[in-house]
C-alpha cells in the first residue's frame, strides 16, 4: 500500500472511530507494521489532519470536544456504575460495554438503536421517517411535477436506515407525481456527507428534493446544493440535534421541515426510567420517546432562541414528558453512566445536559465516559476472568509456560493462591512479579532482548527445550481464526511461541474477543495443536464454533454471568 492511501485510510478510520490506538490502525490497515504507522501518524499529526494523545490517535480537535458544561470532562467512571446508558457504538469494542451490561446484571438502556441485552429508548425510526415524507409529498404535491429525491443516509446504523426507508416511502405515498430517487452514504461525517452530495448533485442536477436523517447529513445535501448552483431544492432532515440545523430552519429557504427527536426529552426519560429500575420496577421491553415536525411556522412553539442558543421551552418539556414524575431519593447516591459515542455532537451535548440537570434533581450521580476508555477497563476485567479461568487449571507440581501478554501477566498474578509450580517465561514482567515468591520456580529463557514487549526472542529461545518439557503452554496471542490458526503481529513473538507450543505437553490460548475471528500477521501453529482456548462472551458464537469443529476445547470465562429478563412493556407517557 502507497502511503497516500495509508494517511487516506487512517484519516477515513478516524472518521469512523474517532480514537484509535497504532496497534489497532497497523491491524484494520493490514500487511503495515507498527513502525510504518506510527511514522505515518507523525506525518499527519504534522499537518494538523490527526492529534495524538495518551499513546492513542484522534481527530483534531477532539480532546478539547471532551469538555461538558460545568467543567466536566469525560472520563473511565464506568466500571462500577448502577446502570448505564450505550448509543449504537460499533465494532468489537461495542460488545465489551454490552457484555459488561450483562455480565453485571445492571439496568441498560440502548438509544437511538436496538441492541442486544438493552432496553431501546428511542422513537420509532421508520415511522419518523415515513410521517415526515407523508408531510413533505402532500407540501410538494402540484408544486413540482416529477421529484428527484436525494437521499443522503448512514448506513451502518440501522436506525439511520430505517428513517430513509420510512421517509421515500412516506414520500412516494402522497407525492402526487413521479418520483426518482438515489441514496449516498455520509457516514456520519458532514465532510465525507458533502463530498458525496456534491458528485450526486453533479450526476444529476435535476434533483430537486433531499433527505436527510440526521443534521449532518441534510447540511452537508443544503451546501452541496449552493456549490452546485441548484437553487430548486426542498429540504427534509430528522434529527433536530442542535442550534445549527434550527438556525437554518428559521432562515434558509431550502430547509421545509425536520422532525425533531429531541435530546433534551430523551435524557429526561433515560434518567427516569433507570432511577425506577434502580428502585426495583422491571424494565420496560422498549421506552418510545416523543417526536415532533417543526417547520419555519412553528419553530418557535418549541424552541426559543437565546444569546447562548436554541433552548427547548419549558412548557413544551412538560407537554412532552410522561405525567408522571420520580421523586428524589434519600440514601446512598446511585450512579448512571452514559458513553455517547460522539460527545462533541449537539445531540449528545444537550442530552448530557439534560441528564445532568435531571440526576441532580433526583439525587443520583451522572457519570461520563468515552467509549474507548469503558471498553479499556471492561477488557481489563474480563481479561482477569480469562486468567482466573486458567490458573483454575493449574496443579501443584506442573511445570508451566507463560509468553509475554497483558493476560499471562494477569495469570502470572492468580498464581499468588498456587503452589509448588515452576514457570517458565521469556517475559521479563511476568518474571519481576513472580520474583519473591519462595514457592514458586521461575525459569527464564535465553534470546534477544525485544524491548517494545519486555521479552525475549529469537532462535536461542528455543535452546532451554532441548533438556526441558513443560505440561501446559499459556499463550496470549495477537488473533485466532480456525482457518489460519493462532497468529501474532510480530514474526520474532510468533516463533518464540511456537517453540513453547512444542515444547509442551497441552497448549492453552488466552483470547479475549477483541482477538477473537482476528488474523495477525503471522502464523504461529494451527488450531488442532490447540488443546483449549479460554475466551469470553463477547466474541462471536460463529467463531467459536469454528474453533470447536477443528477440535478445540472452548471456554467461555463468564458464561455464568447473565443478563437480567425483562418481561414488561411501557411507552413514554404511562407510568412504570
Amino acid at each position: 500500500m502507497i502511503k497516500d492511501d495509508r494517511h487516506a485510510r487512517i484519516v477515513s478510520m478516524l472518521e469512523e472511530c474517532e480514537e484509535l490506538s497504532i496497534h489497532d490502525l497497523a491491524r484494520r490497515l493490514g500487511r503495515v507494521s507498527s513502525v510504518t504507522v506510527r511514522r505515518d501518524v507523525s506525518e499527519l499529526a504534522a499537518k494538523g489532519l490527526l492529534q495524538r494523545t495518551h499513546g492513542r490517535v484522534c481527530r483534531p480537535g477532539r480532546v478539547e470536544s471532551t469538555q461538558f458544561e460545568g467543567g466536566h470532562s469525560i472520563h473511565d467512571q464506568v466500571g462500577d456504575v448502577d446502570a448505564i446508558v450505550l448509543p449504537p457504538i460499533e465494532g468489537r469494542g461495542a460488545e465489551t460495554l454490552r457484555g459488561m451490561a450483562r455480565r453485571r446484571q445492571i439496568p441498560f438502556l440502548a438509544e437511538s438503536s436496538p441492541q442486544d441485552g438493552g432496553v431501546y429508548i428511542g422513537p420509532d425510526n421508520f415511522t419518523v421517517g415515513r410521517e415526515l415524507g407523508n408531510r413533505a409529498g402532500r407540501a410538494l404535491s402540484g408544486k413540482i411535477e416529477a421529484a428527484c429525491v436525494l437521499l443522503v443516509s448512514l448506513e451502518r446504523l440501522p436506525n439511520t436506515r430505517s428513517r430513509c426507508d420510512g421517509f421515500i416511502k412516506g414520500f412516494s405515498e402522497t407525492f402526487k407525481g413521479s418520483v426518482r430517487s438515489w441514496r449516498v452514504d455520509g457516514r456520519g461525517s458532514f465532510r465525507i456527507a458533502l463530498s458525496a452530495c456534491l458528485d450526486a448533485f453533479a450526476a444529476h442536477p435535476d434533483i430537486n428534493v433531499a433527505f436527510g436523517v440526521n443534521d449532518h447529513s441534510i447540511l452537508a445535501a443544503l451546501e452541496a446544493s449552493e456549490t452546485r448552483g441548484i437553487d430548486d431544492v426542498q429540504g427534509f432532515v430528522v434529527g433536530g440535534e442542535g442550534g445549527s440545523l434550527f438556525d437554518v430552519l428559521q432562515t434558509n429557504g431550502k430547509l421545509r421541515a425536520c422532525a425533531a427527536l429531541f435530546p433534551e426529552i430523551v435524557g429526561i426519560l433515560a434518567v427516569d426510567v433507570l432511577a425506577a429500575a434502580l428502585r426495583g420496577q422491571a424494565m420496560p421491553r422498549e421506552v418510545r420517546t416523543p417526536h415532533a415536525v417543526l417547520t419555519p411556522e412553528n419553530l418557535n412553539e418549541y424552541y426559543r432562541r437565546e444569546p447562548s442558543g436554541w433552548t427547548l421551552m419549558s412548557e413544551t418539556e412538560r407537554r412532552l414528558l410522561p405525567s408522571w414524575h420520580v421523586m428524589p431519593e434519600a440514601g446512598p447516591k446511585r450512579v448512571i453512566g452514559f458513553v455517547p459515542h460522539y460527545p462533541a455532537h449537539d445531540w449528545y451535548r444537550n442530552m448530557i445536559r439534560a441528564m445532568r440537570m435531571r440526576t441532580e434533581a433526583l439525587g443520583y450521580e451522572l457519570r461520563i465516559a468515552a467509549p474507548q476508555a469503558g471498553i479499556a477497563r471492561e477488557l481489563q476485567s474480563l481479561r482477569r476472568l480469562i486468567a482466573r479461568a486458567a490458573a483454575a487449571r493449574i496443579q501443584p507440581g506442573e511445570t508451566i509456560l507463560l509468553n509475554a501478554g497483558e493476560i499471562s501477566l494477569m495469570l502470572a498474578d492468580e498464581l499468588s493462591v498456587i503452589h509448588d509450580v515452576t514457570v517458565v517465561t521469556n517475559a521479563l514482567d511476568v518474571m519481576e512479579r513472580l520474583q519473591g515468591r519462595a514457592d514458586l520456580k521461575v525459569i527464564l529463557t535465553s534470546g534477544e532482548y525485544q524491548a517494545k514487549q519486555h521479552c525475549l526472542v529469537g532462535p536461542s529461545v528455543g535452546a532451554l527445550f532441548e533438556t526441558l518439557r513443560v505440561d501446559k503452554a499459556f499463550l496470549s496471542v495477537d488473533g485466532i481464526t480456525a482457518r489460519f490458526g493462532l497468529s501474532s503481529t510480530d514474526e520474532r513473538l510468533a516463533l518464540a511461541a511456537r517453540r513453547f507450543v512444542d515444547a509442551s505437553r497441552e497448549t492453552l490460548v488466552l483470547a479475549d474477543h477483541s482477538v477473537m475471528g482476528i488474523d495477525a500477521n503471522h502464523r504461529i501453529v494451527p488450531t488442532r495443536a490447540v488443546a483449549e482456548v479460554i475466551t469470553d462472551s463477547g466474541s462471536l458464537p460463529a467463531d467459536r464454533h469454528a474453533l470447536t469443529a477443528t477440535g478445540t476445547r472452548v471456554t467461555v470465562a463468564d458464561e455464568e454471568e447473565s443478563g437480567r429478563d425483562f418481561s414488561s412493556t411501557w411507552l413514554a407517557g404511562t407510568p412504570p
